[in-house]
């Protein structure tokens, strides 16, 4: 048994195995980014994480002129290379098939455009959907760039994370500098109320005297 995400792009269904995939999210608009690979559109923001965003349509070499949905969505997926993102049109359906109902990618279709796909389902109206893997849809030099553009992000995580301790560290260390140097003055007003009242009180006697 598997359970596929169908998914719409420029007027193309495809699938994904649920195992392969991260999460679904409204699509927001990519981050540009000094350096980044000519199939990277830009970084988006998943759930706090930044994602690369691949460019589909170059990747699984759609034509232009197809049609488009105002429901787009980002796919993220699970590869070996990590997770990226992938603007879709829309989420058609989750399907879920019986092994009986997972073939092999039929001879009419070109295997050098179908190379990222491990198998299709039939659906229900017979439709034929051709299921990708992420590990085969970047080529092993695109998988090799995306590695290093991931590790970059990663690592400026890391990077604002200490600063952010670091920043941390320092306010606390201030507050308690502060607290310190009031709770200073405060004992040295009582001390000086105390000295002076002493005065007063001697003054007193020796007007009384």
């Amino acid at each position: 048994m598997k359970e596929v995400v169908c998914f719409i792009l420029k007027g193309r269904e495809f699938g994904v195995d649920v195992s392969q995939m991260k999460t679904i999210v409204h699509k927001s608009e990519p981050k540009p980014r000094e350096g980044l690979p000519e199939f990277v559109k830009g970084i988006v923001d998943v759930h706090g994480e930044q994602i690369p965003l691949v460019d589909g349509e170059q990747l699984l070499n759609i034509p232009e002129g197809t049609g488009r949905s105002a429901e787009k969505k980002n796919v993220v997926f699970l590869s070996r290379c990590g997770s990226f993102a992938m603007e879709c049109d829309g989420i058609s359906e989750i399907v879920t098939v019986e092994d009986g109902s997972v073939q092999g990618i039929p001879g009419f279709f070109n295997k050098s455009e179908t190379d990222y796909a491990d198998c299709g389902i039939q659906k229900k109206n017979h439709a034929l959907v051709l299921v990708m893997n992420p590990d085969r849809l970047l080529t092993k030099e695109q998988c090799g760039e995306l590695q290093k553009l991931i590790e970059a992000i990663e690592e400026e995580r890391r990077e604002e994370e200490r600063r952010r301790i670091e920043e941390e560290r320092r306010r606390k260390e201030e507050e308690k500098k502060k607290r310190e140097e009031e709770l200073a003055r405060m004992e040295q007003g009582e001390e000086s109320d105390s000295g002076s009242q002493d005065e007063e009180e001697k003054d007193q006697e020796d007007k009384n005297d």
